[in-house]
């Protein structure tokens, strides 16, 4: 029987410890056990980013764009090559993959650029293989052939795009987070959580500063018809769909 494809997004503060590395890697093992091929994006370690800002704001008032494509992609790369690490530790067959290795065609832009396409067979030859691709979010190539970085939520967007271009149903957003809610539920204990949110509503949340997830993630989720789908990353159980 074919395996479905189902895109698995996990943001940065999912990833930043190794015992949050081995969780992901046990989710990601469940929905492979469970007959799911799983495709995954990965988002650097936000401490590993600003480190890597610091430097380069130390060197420069004002960084070259380019350079600053290259330093702050390496946050993706050390996400994705230990994340696949953990997983071929535990039996899946892993593979890491750059944006620029996948083909992910965008803009020229530096530090800000817009996907276009997807380019190639090298994600469909590792899915035939087996193998599960662990993509390094918030990043593409240039059609100059230059290193880019997305617009600001790339990663999630990023997900919906893969999702879009391999008939993935839905995507799973990893978070550290169980849901969406009315509030924050930090700072307002009357806050409600959402099981079902229309694409709509949840667009009105991300534009009214929800950061569960990212405005231009959601608008192109609508125009694909792809559900979301919002999941703690220690219980893995789905709090919210959009849809």
């Amino acid at each position: 029987m074919k395996r479905q494809i189902c895109i698995m997004k996990f943001g940065g503060n999912t990833l930043a410890n190794q015992e949050k590395l081995r969780m992901a890697a046990q989710l990601i093992k469940s929905r492979y056990e469970g007959g799911y091929l799983p495709v995954i994006v990965a988002s650097a370690n936000g401490n590993l980013t600003d480190v890597l800002l610091d430097h380069a704001y130390s060197l420069s008032r004002n960084p070259d764009k380019r350079e600053l494509d290259m330093l702050i992609t390496t946050g993706e790369r050390v996400s994705v090559a230990l994340l696949s690490i953990a997983l071929i530790d535990i039996g899946v067959p892993a593979v890491s993959l750059t944006g620029s290795q996948i083909g992910l065609i965008t803009t020229d832009t530096h530090t800000g650029a817009d996907i276009l396409k997807l380019k190639g067979d090298r994600l469909a030859h590792e899915l035939a293989e087996g193998h599960v691709p662990v993509v390094a979010g918030f990043q593409g190539i240039g059609e100059n052939k230059e290193i880019t970085t997305l617009k600001r939520g790339g990663s999630d967007v990023s997900a919906v795009f893969l999702a879009s271009q391999l008939g993935a149903l839905h995507v799973e957003m990893i978070k550290d987070v169980d849901g969406v809610y009315s509030a924050d539920p930090n700072k307002d204990v009357q806050a409600q959580k959402y099981e079902v949110l229309d694409f709509d509503e949840m667009y009105k949340l991300a534009l009214n500063g929800a950061s569960v997830l990212h405005p231009d993630a959601v608008r192109l989720a609508k125009a694909k018809g792809i559900e979301i789908r919002i999941v703690h990353y220690r219980t893995g159980q789905v709090g919210t769909v959009i849809k």
